[in-house]
């Protein structure tokens, strides 16, 4: 008789693929846990916190269907490897209406699978009359979505960043880089050398200068004006005031950043113009969400809103770039571009696609995912 050794070969069996499908309540707590071990580096269970602000993200839009929601792979054992974060988000497209969604972390357990990344990312090949849209991707999510047919956004890339105290800019900066936020007191050291910085340099007067005044904007006036201050763009999100209240509402948790706050900027008839949405942060820096005006007057909204970020203490404002915003930004001086995240969107609409080409939309901040605690939070 002759012995045979076994085949070592005949034990490797290719991995069994798993189910891409909806996310559902009971999956919180997993993907929760994954959060943690991908983006904190933490492998432990969620608190209650993150697993609450989960639920709601996820879940409780006005918009929300399974179609457009989150989606997770789940694999032959049941567990849940990978998840395409996403928030359902309805948008006006040339007159219609269709359903979209914001899409935003991406993550899987690259010690456990890596099927799954790839057929989350395959299931985003636009096939039905919807739009998806990322403005925080990566360069390695970028060329994903750009092989399976996205479309660039290369204006929404950048953020601006206008300095009014620039030293203390410089301090605040090196501080978080350099120091991880031991010495929050930085900046203030160097209000003198901001102060004769600005003696030396005086003021340039805009030629919008007064032609424009900032005030409060309660959260309901918002929501009535909002709409109306963007209604000129070919497509742009259907702000019902229920889905711009629920907005809003998440919007106003990410306190890290600072107060959540809405102002309104009238002319000199005391006609609403524009408003801004950003994170009041007196001393640090303003993070500015959104930037709305009648078309034409964005110059002028720009120029009364630096002007009040100026005035309340702040030592920089930072936002995106907007391609109706550029002409306003470009009269500020001590104001710089920098690369922030790549913007990417997706549809087979060829009416949103020639928008897109043409810049005539509307995305970004209380439309986009600067709001989200899930990129300051949960450490």
């Amino acid at each position: 008789m002759t012995l045979v050794e076994p085949d070592r070969r005949a034990d490797i069996r290719p991995p069994q693929r798993g189910t891409v499908r909806p996310i559902r309540a009971s999956d919180v707590p997993a993907v929760a846990r994954l959060f943690l071990k991908v983006f904190r580096q933490a492998d432990k269970p969620a608190g209650a916190d993150l697993q609450h602000y989960l639920r709601t993200l996820l879940l409780a839009s006005p918009s929300y269907s399974e179609t457009v929601g989150t989606q997770v792979y789940e694999q032959q054992d049941g567990q849940i490897r990978s998840a395409l974060l996403a928030v359902p988000m309805r948008f006006v497209a040339c007159g219609n209406i269709v359903p979209g969604r914001l899409l935003g972390v991406f993550m899987t357990d690259a010690d456990r699978e890596a099927v799954g990344a790839a057929q989350l990312i395959l299931a985003l090949r636009p096939r039905r009359a919807d739009f998806a849209f990322c403005d925080s991707a990566s360069p390695t999510s970028c060329s994903h979505l750009l092989a399976i047919g996205g479309k660039p956004i290369t204006l929404q890339n950048l953020e601006w960043v206008r300095s009014f105290r620039p030293v203390g800019a410089l301090a605040g900066r090196f501080d978080t880089r350099f120091l991880r936020g031991k010495l929050p007191g930085l900046p203030v050291l160097a209000r003198p050398l901001d102060s004769l910085l600005r003696r030396l340099l005086p003021r340039q007067e805009s030629p919008d200068r007064g032609a424009a005044r900032v005030a409060d904007m309660p959260v309901p006036t918002f929501l009535v004006h909002a709409p109306r201050l963007i209604a000129h763009y070919a497509v742009r999100p259907l702000w019902t005031e229920e889905e711009l209240f629920w907005l809003v509402s998440l919007a106003a948790q990410n306190t890290r950043l600072g107060a959540f706050t809405i102002r309104s900027v009238l002319d000199r008839g005391n006609a609403i113009i524009g408003c801004f949405v950003y994170y009041a942060a007196p001393g640090r820096t303003a993070h500015v969400l959104n930037v709305l005006s009648l078309p034409g007057r964005e110059s002028a909204v720009l120029e009364a809103m630096f002007r009040h970020l100026d005035e309340t203490g702040h030592i920089d404002a930072r936002g995106r770039a907007q391609a109706a915003l550029m002409t306003g930004l470009s009269l500020q001086r001590w104001l710089v571009f920098r690369h922030r995240a790549f913007t990417v969107a997706l549809t087979r609409i060829p009416e949103i696609n020639e928008a897109l080409a043409r810049g005539d939309v509307y995305l970004g901040g209380l439309a986009g995912e600067d709001w989200s605690r899930l990129l300051t939070d949960f450490d």
